[in-house]
């Protein structure tokens, strides 16, 4: 295990009396060797009996990974016949053939369609005339071919349109590999590997960035790479993207508080289009004719700027004078036209706005639990904008408006599976005051029926990185919600879902607020008759986990069943290590343990530093052992612990994959396997017997 050096450490014996007291596990429940060791921060000292965890081949970690399978097989076997037919009922939209809406590209059409029985999507191609057969871009089920994970990072289409280069991640790490195929003959060829997952041309290269280097490197068909810019401060991260103009490439670097792009054209030199300055975060689109800008310089909840070449200076930007009812999310622009994605309170509209005439108008508003997402606008036979109005109790509709009759029309929608109850879902919102005084709101869903105070609640919450939850329909909540469970999307602070002041109010100094949001939301619900105080549940993924992980600690009494997938939960000592890839730009979120009033304040709700002497509830962890992002000895460290710890009766189980990575398995049957459990674990762990 390599120590950052900021630490210092003593190795204690392992007969430290402090661990070698413990009661016996019941049966045969797993318990880790303990190897103590003693951290020294400034003034905070903590003893670690499971550091050498991180090392997931040191004999002792195998052994407990080991122990915790069997364990895993042997508490799950009762269920198997009620795990069959929950995979059953998951595998259900499975059957249906899924594809997505044409989308037209230079002088292309493409779309990509899933069918029956396979796992991963075909993307194709046609003349945008409609004129001549379909031709594959790229077939994933192929690609994937003897592969136990396979994950598409992003793909671009040559200049020419004869050759496509994409990338693959084949393990789950997040290290991804660039190839080439040629569209005339389909042969294949592997460019690089250890890559981020966008790519993009220019000219005749590719350029793809280097995870290793932080660097942007152009890739020739001879063989040759140059690197072309270099980030350097590792907050930030780099990507590539081709533009609107499709000749453009824009390389954009970004931190978590600020924003830098520069764009290239072919054969031309980097141009910066404003550098980046604490707070200030930007996105660009670049049309034909165009430069338009997205902004918060001017404006808290952004506003729309068109730049012209060699403006650096935000100043000097012409931002339209727009009187828009809420933050900007998003926009798309056609012509003279732009339609604003705009959000206040968890509802989004849609604004059509002609901003030289001053012309505006709200064309369509979402509902709650709804959510819009602009497409590409499309250049075809009626030019205007496509989006997708999302519903978590409906499947997604895809709409398109032609600007000059500014009429939306519905285009297409998805199919639903034999098990959706069209009619019998219902959606709420809610705004309650927490303990500061704060108003956190939190959507609900539902099957009619029974009252809801004798129903089981089962809460998600994330909370971190500005980040919202996506409001949109999932097939696999619907064994949840047929059986009579209220799901709900707690929007904590943190997240992103009320602009930037929601996300600055639930991080650093303010994390807390963020764990305290979930508990309290619980608890007015409940005050509200909305969930029996018996039959509460919650989950949350990766920084998610991490409020699963506090509130195990603080309030063991509250859930009855907890659910931690992929959890980011032995804070503070992920951020004391300079080697991770995520450190520094996480540092900017969750605080810096170099700082003193940080390392206080991480300390005190790291979740794995504060397991105690308690009755916990019952807790399911789900990791990936290939995960890039959160390491899988931050889970199994942690219920190592709790194991020690707990003083009650409840089951904690870990589920550990192996073909999976920080978004779990790319395998369709794969994922609905670890939803069935999680789903078969939550009910039983309720009462519910299922």
């Amino acid at each position: 295990m390599k120590i950052p050096n900021k630490i210092s450490i003593l190795v204690i014996v392992p007969v430290l009396v402090l661990w070698g007291c413990s009661k016996e596990p019941p049966g045969n429940t797993p318990r880790a060797g303990p190897h103590p060791e003693e951290f020294l921060l400034q003034d905070i000292s903590w003893i670690d009996p499971y550091a050498y965890m991180v090392d997931l081949e040191h004999p002792d970690a195998v052994q407990y990974i080991a122990h915790e399978q069997q364990y895993l097989a042997e508490q799950t076997k009762p269920w198997r016949p009620k795990l069959k037919g929950m995979m059953s009922e998951l595998n259900t939209q499975l059957s249906i053939e899924r594809k997505t809406t044409p989308i037209v590209t230079g002088d292309f059409e493409y779309h990509s369609e899933i069918r029956k029985g396979h796992q991963y999507p075909v993307y194709y191609r046609r003349p945008k005339a409609l004129a001549g057969d379909h031709q594959i871009v790229i077939d994933l089920n192929e690609l994937s071919n003897g592969a136990d994970y396979y994950a598409l990072g992003g793909f671009s289409i040559s200049p020419d349109e004869q050759t496509v280069a994409f990338t693959e991640d084949r393990i789950g790490d997040g290290n991804h590999t660039l190839r080439l195929r040629d569209f005339d003959s389909g042969v294949v060829t592997t460019i690089a590997e250890g890559l981020e997952p966008n790519v993009a041309w220019n000219g005749n290269a590719v350029l793809a960035v280097e995870k290793e280097t932080n660097s942007v490197v152009e890739h020739t068909p001879d063989g040759q790479k140059t690197i072309l810019y270099r980030e350097t401060d590792p907050a930030f991260s780099l990507s590539v993207r081709t533009a609107r103009d499709r000749k453009t490439v824009m390389i954009t670097s970004e931190s978590h508080r600020a924003t830098e792009i520069r764009i290239l054209s072919p054969g031309g030199e980097l141009q910066l289009i404003a550098p980046r300055k604490e707070g200030h975060r930007y996105r660009l689109m670049i049309g034909a004719d165009h430069m338009t800008v997205l902004s918060n310089y001017k404006r808290a909840g952004y506003a729309v700027a068109l730049i012209q070449e060699g403006e650096v200076d935000p100043s000097e930007w012409q931002f339209f004078e727009l009187n828009l009812p809420g933050s900007v999310v998003d926009f798309e622009r056609f012509d003279k036209h732009l339609l604003v994605q705009v959000r206040s309170r968890l509802r989004d509209e849609l604004v059509l706005i002609e901003p030289v005439t001053g012309y505006q108008q709200s064309i369509l508003s979402a509902a709650a639990g709804e959510s819009f997402r602009l497409m590409q606008s499309d250049h075809g036979a009626a030019p205007g904008f496509q989006f997708r109005k999302r519903s978590l109790i409906e499947p997604e509709r895809r709409y398109r408006m032609a600007v000059s009759e500014k009429v939306v029309r519905e285009i297409d929608s998805d199919s639903a599976p034999s098990n959706y109850l069209r009619d019998q879902y219902r959606v709420e919102e809610h705004w309650l005051s927490v303990r500061d005084g704060a108003e956190v709101p939190v959507t609900l869903v539902y099957k009619e029926g029974a009252a809801l105070a004798s129903r089981p609640l089962y809460l998600t919450a994330y909370g971190a990185y500005g980040v919202s939850l996506p409001i949109v329909f999932d097939p696999t909540r619907l064994p949840l919600l047929n059986r009579g469970v209220v799901l709900g999307i707690v929007h904590v602070r943190g997240g992103g879902d009320l602009g930037e002041a929601w996300h600055f109010s639930g991080r650093h100094l303010n994390k807390k607020n963020t764990f305290n949001d979930l508990v309290d939301v619980a608890n007015r619900l409940v005050e509200l008759g909305i969930g029996h105080p018996e039959m509460l549940a919650a989950r949350g993924a990766s920084a998610g986990g991490t409020v699963i992980g506090v509130v195990a600690n603080e309030a063991p009494a509250l859930f009855k069943v907890l659910v931690a997938d992929v959890p980011f939960v032995d804070v503070i000592t992920t951020l004391l290590d300079p080697t991770l890839p995520l450190t520094e730009s996480d540092i900017l979120e969750w605080g810096n343990p170099d700082v003193p009033a940080d390392a206080k304040y991480l300390f005190e709700y790291s979740p794995y530093h504060q397991v105690r002497a308690q009755a916990y509830p019952h807790l399911l962890v789900q990791v990936s052992r290939n995960d890039g992002r959160v390491g899988t000895h931050e889970a199994l460290k942690w219920i190592a612990k709790i194991r020690e710890r707990t003083t009650g009766s409840a089951l904690q189980l870990i589920d550990i994959e192996d073909h999976s990575g920080h978004l779990g398995a790319s395998d369709q049957y794969l994922r609905r396997r670890k939803q069935a459990l999680e789903y078969i674990f939550v009910l039983r762990g309720l009462g519910l017997g299922d």
